[in-house]
């Protein structure tokens, strides 16, 4: 930061002025933001509520930080905790980083215990490292809290309570995802088998005399047609655009479809 906006900060806070409009409050807010949007920069915002510089911070800090804030998408409880603390001690940078980790927590207490309870009494996902009593450079704490926030929405609490549900001899009907062949559909052979053809040998495959008896004919041809616009197997990185051939067959679909000619020369696959 540029040294006269710090000597104001400085000035400011040593009148212990506290309007949301003081440099310190938008230098607080600017940090607050981009910590929210990219989960980095914990450490400049911890410096920046450390008005003072004596390497922690106090109540009274706190109180200036908390008032400055919009605290929309912020767990309830978290800012109420803060202040807790800071009337108890005051605060460090790592206390301060594994309350911003509580801050920035998605979901309620009861589904992180629900979780919880869920993987630590289903065999199906596995043996785990107790974590809880271990240290690590790479931590919840240093981390992109970005990454940390991040949610597999498919595996939420309700498949974990089916599964749950299931395990208890319960009938369950799982449709809320794109899975069907977990609910019983057959598989479609078709891209299965021309794929198979495209990555095997062409002595074992295509071109085996014995061939036919495995595989159905338009399965032969179709995978003889892709050998011949690719090469002789689908291992090999193609150019930017992508195969000749296939971005033809998307610019002839395109052409059909909407009565507008179609160049494969203008298509990225």
């Amino acid at each position: 930061m540029n040294p006269s906006i710090l000597e104001k900060i400085t000035c400011r806070c040593s009148k212990k002025e506290t309007s949301p409009r003081t440099p310190l409050s938008m230098w607080q807010k600017e940090c607050w933001k981009g910590y929210l949007s990219t989960g980095r920069g914990s450490d400049e915002l911890f410096e920046s509520i450390d008005s003072d510089g004596s390497g922690t911070i106090t109540v009274g800090e706190i109180n200036h930080f908390v008032d400055s804030l919009d605290r929309k998408g912020i767990h309830p409880r978290s800012f109420k905790l803060l202040l807790e603390m800071t009337h108890d001690h005051q605060v460090t940078l790592e206390e301060f980083k594994s309350w911003l980790v509580i801050a920035t927590k998605f979901g309620d207490e009861k589904n992180s215990d629900f979780h919880s309870s869920y993987t630590d009494h289903h065999h199906h996902v596995g043996e785990k490292l107790d974590l809880s009593k271990k240290e690590f450079t790479w931590n919840q704490n240093t981390m992109s809290q970005a990454v940390r926030r991040m949610q597999y929405a498919v595996r939420g609490p309700v498949v974990m309570k089916a599964e749950k549900m299931a395990a208890e001899g319960r009938e369950i009907y799982y449709t809320n995802v794109g899975n069907p062949q977990a609910v019983g559909q057959k598989p479609l052979t078709y891209y299965r088998q021309v794929l198979a053809l495209c990555d095997l040998p062409s002595e074992f495959g295509v071109d085996n005399l014995k061939i036919g008896k495995i595989f159905p004919e338009e399965v032969i041809e179709r995978a003889k047609l892709i050998r011949s616009q690719i090469g002789p197997g689908t291992g090999a990185y193609t150019g930017s655009q992508g195969v000749l051939g296939f971005r033809q067959d998307v610019a002839d679909f395109i052409a059909e479809r909407d009565g507008h000619p179609s160049y494969p020369g203008n298509i990225f696959l």
